[in-house]
């Protein structure tokens, strides 16, 4: 197990206002300088994660480190794998707290969304780190609750792999599933040369957190019914 603080975070004004459509004219107090300068320092990026190896498979569940997980979808994406990489990621709870305290729902919205891309680029800093250490060509995530397939009932189990996550990487679960600090997340990296995202899978129409289109062949060959 192996625990990363300071993941490195790169915050450009010019990305933060196409992400948030902020029109330079309009922005007025929430001009995207001075929502990083408030930003900045109340981001603690860093993660634990762990080098698993994969066990018994049966036709919807996957066995990780000795723990079972059960998704047909994830069986399906380790039958090939032998060595995966569990995590759980964290910006900490300082961000969330100040964006809280504001008064300002849009303001508080936009700190919120800066959140996100921080964890989105620390995700692909920690698979980066992980492909060029072990030489894959690929490495894919999925995450408990992405899919109806692999509920979020799943992060229980994923959590079970690090022991006390809040004492190493200030992280906890509640009775619910939810992570806290809000803006975590958690998922297995796995080894894929073609790539895979859970939304190729989903159906659901307008979803704003959609990363691709839903791709009919594929949900076929997973057998998967959103």
């Amino acid at each position: 197990m192996e625990i990363v603080d300071h993941i490195p975070v790169n915050l450009e004004a010019g990305e933060i206002a196409r992400h948030l459509h902020i029109r330079p004219e309009r922005a007025g107090a929430s001009h995207p300088e001075e929502l990083i300068e408030l930003a900045r320092p109340l981001v603690d990026l860093r993660a634990v994660y762990d080098i698993s190896y994969v066990g018994k498979k049966d036709a919807e569940s996957v066995e990780v480190a000795g723990v079972v997980f059960r998704s047909r979808v994830l069986r399906h994406n380790l039958d090939r794998a032998q060595k995966v990489f569990p995590y759980i990621m964290t910006i900490g709870p300082a961000l969330e707290k100040r964006a809280a305290s504001l008064g300002d729902l849009l303001r508080q919205y936009y700190l919120e969304e800066i959140a996100n891309l921080i964890l989105e680029q620390g995700a692909s800093w920690l698979t980066e780190k992980l492909k060029e250490r072990w030489g894959f060509a690929g490495l894919s995530n999925m995450s408990p609750g992405s899919l109806e397939d692999w509920p979020i009932s799943e992060q229980r189990p994923l959590f079970s792999l690090f022991g006390d996550t809040e004492k190493t990487v200030g992280v906890r679960l509640t009775d619910h599933m939810l992570m806290v600090p809000r803006k975590s997340i958690s998922g297995i990296l796995f080894p894929s040369e073609e790539g895979f995202t859970a939304c190729e899978l989903c159906p659901r129409e307008k979803c704003p957190s959609r990363r691709a289109p839903y791709d009919e062949t594929l949900a076929a060959e997973y057998r998967y019914r959103g």
